[in-house]
């Protein structure tokens, strides 16, 4: 068995072994539906439901690859058939032949083995059938004709979260189409004597639909004719195999996720109480968030409070001047770049360089056009927004940055104990991550690390925090979540990362990871909690690795 295949069976086997646990109720109602016959053999509606019950048992052990339970109970609906076409009656040995098929399902399934690798179909199947915890699910139709690679694709694409509908011919996907619109379309160009023939469906059906939906191809060529095959057809994008499933799964959450950036927040400081009000009425009208203050010598609590992106201010008021507050706010490390904008009646240009040396970013002579503030606004308050991320974010991941993550926590705990709710705390290590990069070398390594934070920024609640404490180090804030609810979710992680596949020349590699959660129910502090998923992830990797350990040092199942 392949490393691939033996991954994949792993992620699947819960699936095979619930459906295991429910044999012994299956059987049970074929052992009834046979008993309700009695000697009446051929009455219609018995003899139905003990179709009903073989027939269910026949597919269902098909798509979890039991082959052998599966030939059993066709055996048994053919029995039943036949009875019910009144080939075979009361008179003939139909009874006891069934009661002995029984017996042997019985054999058959206890002796069933739940690790047993199931077929590329059944794989399918019940990949497709996966669900996560508390997970909006986009669905993607996947085209491929290449049952290895479809199912490869399929499996890594679930794991970022996305719901995933298979095809292998292009005439299901045409039928399919028509009853049902993904969210997006994952379509190979290239098919068996068509070589554009995902470009050929893709303008047919697109002709068709209400809506149009953003499209994907993938192809094994990358020629420029190619590409604009794939483009004249309403390509989104254009992958070449073998396909970087990080890059992709980027793609794919891009193009079907409409999120509103968050608004600017605009600090305006002005002695002028009506001014103050037209001043944030405009903004407020071009989707900005504001708080206004009239004092200036109540400008610090507000600016620790609000965090402003910008700040608007008069140059002239009382107690307290524009350039004066400026001066007072580039001297505290933490708004020493905050672009400040000076709004005043001050048409002197030395008076205004002047408060440009002490402080200002910009300086903006009343009466100012709304759409000139507005411009000017926008460009400086973007600017500190981006600043700001790469003070706080990791630049490779985009993850909030150790400090930055602390921050979160400290955050997350305080509101939790303000309202009473509970906070869970993860750290995350990569395994055996040196090896990786000695191997396969540092590129490989930052696809690893790549693949990780979009794997938990795509299947983590919007509410947690997500951050990269390390080279190989990650961390994870979860508000209003239990201990028990934190590890499981974790633990469909952990699985789901295991799967995806990182190309390395003419091979592949795997990656794993170990992971400590604690609760704050049981930690009362953020050191604590920091220290205690510290300890838990320690005791995973002394254990194997590969794993979740909870405080308590009990390992998630």
């Amino acid at each position: 068995m392949s490393g691939k295949s033996t991954l994949v069976a792993t992620k699947l086997k819960n699936f095979r072994e619930t459906f295991i646990r429910q044999l012994p109720s299956k059987l049970d109602q074929i052992r009834e539906a046979h008993a309700a016959l009695g000697q009446a053999a051929s009455a219609k509606d018995g003899l139905d439901r003990l179709h009903r019950c073989l027939h269910s048992l026949r597919g269902v052990s098909a798509n979890f690859g039991l082959d052998a339970l599966s030939d059993i109970a066709a055996e048994g609906e053919r029995l039943a058939k036949e009875a019910r076409k009144g080939e075979a009656g009361p008179e003939t040995a139909w009874g006891p032949l069934l009661a002995e098929l029984v017996g042997r399902l019985e054999r058959e399934a206890a002796r069933t083995d739940a690790s047993q690798l199931m077929d590329l179909q059944a794989l399918e199947i019940v990949a497709a059938a996966e669900t996560f915890h508390e997970m909006e699910r986009k669905v993607v139709y996947l085209c491929e004709d290449d049952s290895i690679q479809r199912l490869n694709l399929a499996t890594q694409i679930g794991c970022f979260g996305f719901e995933v509908v298979s095809f292998g011919e292009l005439d299901q996907f045409r039928t399919a189409i028509r009853n049902g619109h993904p969210d997006i379309i994952v379509m190979d160009l290239v098919y068996p004597d068509l070589p554009a023939g995902g470009a050929d469906i893709m303008r047919e059906v697109q002709a068709d639909l209400e809506r149009e939906i953003p499209t994907v191809f993938i192809s094994s060529q990358s020629s420029l004719p190619s590409r604009l095959a794939a483009l004249r057809a309403g390509s989104s994008a254009y992958f070449v195999k073998p396909i970087n499933i990080t890059d992709l799964c980027t793609t794919l959450h891009a193009l079907t996720t409409r999120e509103a950036p968050e608004p600017y927040r605009i600090m305006v400081v002005d002695d002028d109480p009506l001014l103050t009000e037209m001043t944030t009425l405009v903004l407020q009208d071009a989707g900005m968030d504001t708080r206004t203050l009239n004092d200036p010598l109540q400008a610090l609590p507000l600016l620790f409070e609000f965090k402003p992106d910008l700040i608007l201010m008069d140059m002239y008021m009382p107690d307290c001047n524009g350039m004066e507050l400026a001066k007072a706010i580039r001297q505290i490390d933490a708004y020493f770049s905050i672009p400040i904008i000076f709004l005043s009646a001050e048409t002197d240009a030395d008076a205004q360089f002047e408060a440009r040396r002490m402080g200002g970013d910009e300086f903006l002579v009343k009466p100012i056009k709304p759409d000139h503030l507005i411009s000017t606004v926008t460009v400086l308050a973007e600017r500190m927004k981006i600043i700001r991320s790469f003070m706080v974010r990791d630049s490779m991941t985009g993850l909030f940055n150790y400090a930055a993550t602390k921050d979160h926590l400290d955050i997350a705990i305080k509101q939790a104990q303000r309202q009473r709710e509970n906070v869970c705390f993860a750290m995350i290590d990569l395994d055996r991550f040196k090896e990786i990069n000695d191997n396969y070398g540092h590129e490989a390594g930052d696809r690893v690390l790549m693949a990780l934070a979009r794997l938990l920024r795509q299947r983590l609640r919007k509410s947690d925090v997500v951050g990269r404490t390390g080279g190989e180090e990650f961390a994870v804030v979860l508000p209003t979540c239990t201990l028990q609810d934190a590890g499981h979710l974790l633990q469909q992680l952990l699985e789901s990362f295991a799967t995806i596949g990182f190309p390395a020349g003419d091979t592949s590699f795997y990656s794993t990871f170990s992971c400590g959660v604690a609760s704050l129910d049981k930690y009362d502090t953020a050191e604590k909690l920091y220290k205690a998923a510290d300890e838990a992830l320690y005791v995973a990797k002394q254990e194997g690795r590969n794993r979740v350990v909870a405080v308590g040092y009990e390992e998630v199942k």
